[in-house]
């Protein structure tokens, strides 16, 4: 057998990719399944960005892309924060990476030494923790209640921070909850961080899909000039272009620099085709944005109406944004399922979900929350509405 690294043998697998994949086989054996495990978008890009990958294959952009990404396409980044937020950044405080998740994984190997730590609030998304530990460091994890709606209470995060604190990462809206941070508790998490040195990593995937309230642009608090605070966003989930791969990060520019310089040796820069698409996608009309977000809107009601119905599962808090909720089903712990297995995990629910109703859910564990499975509403509302009579029927199959 093949002797591999201590790093790769204990971090875990994404449990949203396993969820996926189950899922896909179930299928494919011939099982009609309703999917609410994807974190995506399902709409389309907008017109002017496939338009723009079909003109660069025309014009021949075949070649290696400068690694810290295409000059119109940082400086395309800077300009929509600066219109937009009035944040004091250049293009040279731009760094484009292969999607979001690359922007936040250069981050931990370019700030972290072993022994290091990195603040995290819980429950997170899966890969923050994985990507904190492969880099040497430490997660130190600070619980937010399902019962105060996922708001984080800044007195514990500040608790949490020491002088070996090099980051804080806060994630508004959140995925998995839906949670859109307020902006008090924002500022004083923000204000222990500049007390102890902490860089703030501002992961805004989902900034722009909100509903009852608007999310931060974290460095307006206190940052404009992006001196301590990086900002990881994507093309992913505002323009529905996740297959792309096209993510971009802003911060100090020692910051990027570094973090160009560990791109340089892994991936090199994003292929020139899909940042002509994003350009087009950043720099073109926006309007398509606002019927996504009231369509989604409607598809979260009609969600939180169904599972309102469900004995055992409960949903404390309506989220404010994203496409998911996180609903608990701890309720359903000690109930047997058909076969007699016991229920005692969130994974166990979630995998009994899909085996007996043929809804593929994530369990809460990956996001460091077992009492809890996510559930993503961006798919049609007919999939919504057929999911939560699947799911009634589900539970009503459990036992005791």
């Amino acid at each position: 057998m093949t002797r591999l690294s201590h790093r790769i043998r204990t971090v875990p697998a994404s449990p949203t990719f396993a969820i996926k994949a189950k899922a896909q086989s179930l299928a494919a054996a011939g099982h009609t399944i309703v999917d609410l495990s994807a974190g995506e978008p399902d709409f389309l890009p907008p017109i002017g960005a496939s338009e723009a990958a079909i003109a660069a294959v025309r014009s021949g952009a075949h070649r290696y892309a400068p690694v810290a990404g295409m000059p119109a396409l940082r400086e395309a980044v800077a300009a929509m924060y600066r219109d937009q937020h009035g944040l004091r950044v250049s293009a040279s405080q731009v760094l484009v990476t292969h999607g979001g998740k690359q922007a936040l994984y250069n981050l931990c190997q370019t700030l972290l030494d072993p022994g290091d730590e990195a603040v995290v609030l819980t429950p997170a998304w899966v890969s923050y923790l994985p990507q904190i530990e492969l880099a040497g460091g430490v997660p130190v994890c600070v619980p937010c209640d399902p019962a105060a709606g996922f708001q984080p209470d800044p007195e514990r995060v500040a608790a949490a921070m020491t002088e070996r604190t090099r980051f804080v990462l806060l994630n508004s809206p959140a995925n998995p909850t839906g949670a859109v941070i307020d902006p008090e508790r924002l500022a004083a998490i923000d204000a222990a961080a500049k007390r102890v040195g902490a860089v703030v990593i501002s992961d805004e995937l989902y900034r722009a899909i909100t509903f009852e309230s608007e999310a931060i642009c974290h460095p307006t608090l206190d940052d404009p000039a992006l001196e301590r605070t990086v900002i990881v966003d994507a093309v992913s989930k505002t323009w529905a272009m996740t297959g792309w791969r096209v993510g971009f990060m802003l911060g100090p520019k020692d910051l990027i620099d570094a973090a160009a310089k560990l791109q340089g040796h892994c991936t090199s820069g994003v292929c020139r085709i899909n940042e002509a698409a994003a350009l087009a996608a950043l720099t073109g009309p926006q309007d398509f944005l606002a019927p996504v977000v009231a369509g989604l809107r409607d598809r979260r009601d009609a969600l939180v109406r169904g599972l309102a119905g469900i004995d055992g599962i409960t949903l404390d808090v309506v989220p404010s944004g994203a496409f998911y909720l996180f609903p608990r089903v701890d309720e359903l712990f000690g109930r047997r399922t058909p076969n007699g297995a016991v229920l005692t995990t969130g994974e166990d629910v979630a995998a009994a979900l899909l085996e007996l109703g043929g809804v593929a859910t994530v369990p809460g564990e990956g996001f460091g929350e077992g009492r809890c499975v996510r559930m993503s509403y961006a798919t049609s509302l007919s999939q919504i509405n057929d999911a939560v009579t699947r799911l009634a029927e589900a539970v009503a199959q459990l036992k005791g």
